[in-house]
Formats: C-alpha cells, structure tokens, sequence
C-alpha cells in the first residue's frame, strides 16, 4: 500500500557534507528534507519508489529499476563525495511492470546483464540519491529502492496512469511504499546561471506550490507545453506520476518550504495520512 509520499529536491548542497562552505544557503530546504525524514521514517515503508527525471531514460517509456542492489555517489565543490548503496525491490519493480502492461502504460525494466540475469549494482542517479540521504540511506533499517524515470515525451495520461499502476502493485505484492517525487522547479532564476534567467521560471513555481498546497496537482494538466519549457522545469513530468499514485490514496499535502537561493527553485512538500 501507499503509506507516505513526497515532493524532494535533489540540489546537492543540501547534502550537509556538500555545502561547500555555504551551509545557509539551503538552509530552509535542509530544514524541510530533515522533516521529511522523520515523517517518512514514521510511516515505516518497506521500499522507496522514487521518481527521478535524471536517470537511465528509454524512448516513449518509463524505466524501472531491476538490478539486485542499487548504488551511487554525490560530489561536493569543496572534493567530498558522498556515497550511497540500497537494496533494489525487483519484486515491486516486476509487480509495476506487470500492472503498467495491463493498463497500457509502456515501461522498460532496466538492469540486466547480457545474459538475461539481473545486474549485480544499478546505478543511482543524484535525482534518487540527494533525496534518499534523507529518506532512508542513514537509517540502520534501510528500505528498499525502485527507481522509475520517465521520457517526458509520454501522454499526460499514461504519466498519471504509471502513478496509479504503482500503487495498484504495492497492494497486489504487500509492500509498504513511500513514492519519492524528486524534483527541482524552474532553472532560471539567476541571470548567471547556466540556463541565463527566465521570468517563466518564477511564474511556474509560484502556480507549482499553489497547485501543490490546495491538492490541486490535477491543474497541471493543463498546463501548455511551451510554458512549461520556458520555465526550466524539471519536475513536471514526475509531478504527474505522483498525481495518479494520490488520486488512489487517502493522504493529504502539506508544503512545507519553498525557496531559490540559486539558479533553480526547490520545494519540499508531505503527503501524509489522515
């Protein structure tokens, strides 16, 4: 079952080891991700589904983790890497397939070697790996990964359908699940950055955190393309996967920060029992 879900992103300085000399610069969101863990710890999930728009991506499809073990590592400016290493649930990961092929959603498991037999290590992307610092990887207890990432050429509709074929195969297998939307929000907030400034990008962020604070995700919908291009965004396309998984659950949002100290936007918001 779904038991938990969240908003994350995945800036690397917010990382403590990885702040370069600058840790108030993501303070407010340090502050939200360490709240999402204690909440996520809470719910006691068995494995994170964590959506990622920075991983291994396959034309027209989603792709899903199938490896036995997963691992990865962040780098710091200031030479510090950070390393991570989780068990990958292939059990679910399989269970998800099956129910996105019932339901006409293309997915394609990634993971295995030439032979047809599993890969020995997966590699995790820093859109799994900043948010599951928080949300697992110091844990004694450490839940198990499946890692999904979407082509952002898929309909809208088989987005929120994969959303909903995750939860309909944490019931079907008995898995606790929290669902990992990893996201940052628009890239051009800073005439230096490296995507030169958007005033698109704080309009987007803006209607982003409302939609996410009224649960009002459906709104994006119908959101048109080139404005969702215009803003730098990389978090629609997983937005909407989380959208489907909670039209198929009871819990309720709260967001719990917002803020661009850099280039890009970052929100952190909870989906939490009632």
């Amino acid at each position: 079952m779904l038991v938990w879900a969240c908003i994350a992103p995945h800036g690397g300085e917010v990382i403590p080891e990885l702040a370069s000399g600058c840790p108030d610069r993501m303070a407010a969101t340090r502050r939200a991700m360490e709240e999402l863990g204690r909440r996520c710890r809470r719910s006691r999930p068995e494995t994170l589904v964590v959506l990622t728009p920075h991983g291994l991506c396959v034309e027209h499809c989603v792709s899903v983790s199938v490896a036995r073990v997963g691992y990865g590592h962040v780098d710091g400016e200031n030479g510090v890497r950070v390393a991570m290493r989780f068990g990958v649930d292939a059990e679910l990961a399989g269970g998800i397939s099956a129910a996105c092929e019932a339901g006409s959603v293309r997915t394609t498991e990634i993971g295995y070697t030439a032979d047809g037999a599993p890969m020995p290590v997966f590699p995790l992307d820093w859109g799994v790996l900043v948010p599951a610092y928080f949300l697992g990887a110091q844990w004694d207890d450490a839940p198990q990964v499946v890692v999904a990432c979407p082509d952002r050429s898929m309909p809208r509709a088989d987005l929120v359908r994969f959303g909903e074929c995750v939860v309909q195969a944490a019931a079907q297998v008995g898995r606790r699940v929290a669902l990992v939307c990893s996201a940052d929000l628009g890239h051009g907030h800073a005439e230096d950055g490296p995507y030169g400034y958007s005033p698109h990008s704080t309009t987007h962020d803006q209607a982003y955190c409302r939609a996410v604070r009224d649960g009002a995700l459906a709104r994006l919908l119908n959101w048109r393309n080139d404005r969702i291009e215009a803003s730098l965004t990389d978090s629609y396309w997983q937005t909407l996967m989380l959208h489907g998984a909670l039209t198929r659950s009871e819990l309720a949002p709260e967001l719990l920060s917002y803020e661009a100290p850099t280039y890009f936007g970052m929100a952190c918001a909870a989906f939490d029992g009632r």
